[in-house]
């Protein structure tokens, strides 16, 4: 689109048009009629004292602002000013124009979602919930259970477009510059929003919230990984491998599915001490029952066989890469050859040479010309419903469903960011599994004592049947052996004893704390909503276009920039700020903006129209 317009849409009699000069822009001189409009008969020394006043300096001389008001017939009388009431505007007709607007297109996006209905199911669902926590808990009486629909819509939609702004930990709201006023119609500060998440974790939010995020219809096939987050507390807290850090630490561990065209389905948080294996069956057996979706791809799994089996006996079908330690080459196969496919890759399948009973896994094996031979493996479900040339396609789509998805979330959508700060105290799992562990080792070496004694015993005997024969040779046999077991005996009892000294320094059942998850998993869900929706948005701004863009560069070039909003009788104008951008991103820029006008943006009924202008800083 052009970026000025070619026509008109508006009333003639209602304001003149303005086009832009040397001296004064369009913007300037909407500006300059929303305040004549108000007071006409304003003096232009006090005219361009107020436009100086709302940070917009204009470097143009009295005589010529009142050559341009001759023009719109808005010069007042000579004389002083008089206090009269001032005469209303001719038409009748008001420009409302906001001069500075920061993120421009996180206001273009909210527009395109009020206009796709996005948070309505949202706001239903959180009505339901309150509705059964009022029915469960009749005593209670906090604020949440008395919001109206549109104190709902405005306060989650405060925490849902924070991290668009740059907004990750709520008293950011605080000291951050933010264009909420503009956005939602009214400010908020970080106590308001805390006390809001604060009761939408009472009435268990997270879980009403959950179905918002599942497409209808649902994909056969979800990608399910984890997602470690530190935690630093000076209460003892159960500890993990954080993977991003590398340490072992106190923190979070999320599983996360996203389906086949990478939309987010399902979160649910875990103590970082407990394994991704021992919670993946679980979760996936939720997403099942949640979604419909029965085959499940996720990244190389220890204790393969064995969830495997798990998988296999819910009905579920897994996908899975196998670990690089375990098979020797394609020798270690009874595998066929199946397929060639494009790039010259020869592609087999089949079971284990030596045949494993108790292993119900089926393999898919790559192998290159040159380089490392890959080896998929998956349950008969999945071996039921793809064919094995597809199995490296659609693992290898893990990577953009979930690893770049994982980064494009921690980028803009806050998802290393920690909410919560409540903590639930249990029983100290690490001295429990160190308890078990040693009072396993202990019951063993119990066992190798009692053996060890028996066969002491045993050879003590034999000794004194040789002193009461007379032997000789047979005598010095059976000491020697004595003497050697009744060493192994010392020492069997000697390790006895340091297990016994290790459980004991244990000490009594200790205590240890877990985060509360309730208002990290309300969060976590928000930022899946905004993935999902950015995604969303980012196919419809593509089908508009001809040249392709990523995500990052949209909110670079455009959610983040500041600009300016006017509003007339017939149209919405945004003014895009430009300065700074090189000519190749402007005209990347200026692409997004014509694809923006495409899609057909309304406000208050109204169709937008984006512009690009270069303003002053």
């Amino acid at each position: 689109m052009p970026l000025t317009p070619s026509k008109r849409t508006f009333a003639e009699d209602a304001y003149p048009p303005f086009y832009a000069g040397r001296k004064l822009s369009d913007l300037d001189k909407a500006l300059l009629w929303k305040l004549l409009h108000v007071d006409p008969e304003c003096p232009s020394r006090v005219l361009l004292a107020k436009v100086a006043h709302m940070q917009r300096p204009m470097a143009v001389s009295v005589r010529h602002l009142n050559r341009v008001r001759a023009t719109w017939q808005r010069n007042r009388p000579k004389g002083r000013p008089r206090h009269a009431a001032c005469s209303a505007a001719v038409g009748g007709a008001l420009v409302q124009i906001t001069p500075h607007l920061s993120c421009v297109g996180v206001h273009l996006f909210a527009h395109w979602l009020g206009q796709q209905g996005t948070f309505s199911p949202v706001v239903a669902q959180l009505q339901q919930a309150i509705a059964a926590h009022k029915r469960a808990h009749p005593d209670d009486d906090f604020a949440l259970l008395h919001h109206r629909e549109q104190t709902l819509r405005r306060r989650f939609q405060a925490l849902f477009f924070a991290p668009l702004c740059g907004i990750e930990k709520l008293t950011a709201f605080d000291t951050h510059e933010h264009p909420l006023q503009t956005l939602l119609g009214r400010g908020y500060h970080s106590s308001t929003l805390s006390q809001f998440l604060g009761q939408l974790e009472r009435i268990d939010a997270a879980a009403a919230l959950m179905p918002v995020l599942v497409p209808h219809p649902a994909g056969q096939i979800a990608y399910v990984d984890g997602h470690m987050m530190a935690y630093w507390s000076r209460v003892p807290m159960h500890k993990g491998t954080i993977t991003m850090l590398g340490r072992i630490m106190a923190g979070s561990q999320a599983v996360i599915a996203h389906d086949e065209v990478g939309q987010a389905l399902f979160v649910a948080y875990y103590p970082p001490d407990i394994h991704l294996a021992q919670v993946i069956v679980d979760s996936c057996q939720k997403l099942a029952g949640a979604t419909g979706s029965t085959l499940f791809v996720i990244d190389r799994a220890v204790k393969a066989v064995a969830m495997a089996r798990a998988f296999d006996d819910q009905g579920l079908g897994l996908l899975c890469m196998l670990d690089d330690n375990e098979p020797q080459g394609l020798e270690s196969f009874e595998a066929a050859q199946v397929d060639t496919l494009q790039d010259g890759r020869r592609v087999y399948g089949g079971p284990w040479k030596t045949p494993r009973p108790h292993d119900p896994r089926h393999f898919v094996i790559v192998e290159p010309a040159e380089g490392q031979t890959l080896v998929y493996w998956a349950t008969p479900k999945v071996e039921a419903v793809l064919a094995a040339t597809e199995w490296p396609r659609v693992y290898r789509e893990r990577n953009e469903r979930q690893e770049n998805s994982f980064k494009r979330m921690i980028d803009h959508g806050a998802l290393n960011t920690n909410y919560g700060r409540k903590k639930l105290v249990g029983p100290d799992r690490h001295q429990q599994r160190a308890r078990d562990k040693l009072l396993q080792s202990l019951e063993t070496a119990q066992q190798r004592v009692d053996k060890q004694v028996e066969e002491v015993k045993a050879k003590q005997d034999q000794v004194a049947e040789s002193e009461s024969k007379g032997h000789g040779k047979r005598l010095a046999q059976r000491q020697r052996a004595l003497a050697g077991l009744e060493k192994e005996l010392k020492n069997a009892k000697h390790k006895q004893d340091q297990l016994a000294e290790q459980a004991y320094a244990l000490g009594p059942p200790g205590e240890r704390a877990d985060r509360d998850f309730r208002k990290q998993t309300i969060m976590t869900v928000r930022t899946l909503l905004l993935e999902n929706a950015l995604n969303a948005f980012m196919v419809v701004l593509l089908g508009t276009l001809q040249t392709k863009v990523s995500l990052e560069l949209v909110l670079n070039l455009l959610f983040e920039r500041s600009g300016a909003r006017m509003e007339t009788n017939a149209q919405v104008v945004y003014w895009v700020n430009t300065s700074g951008l090189s000519l190749p991103y402007r005209r990347v820029l200026t692409a997004v903006v014509e694809g923006r006008c495409a899609m057909g943006l309304r406000e208050h009924g109204k169709p937008i129209c984006v512009r690009l202008k270069d303003m002053p800083p």
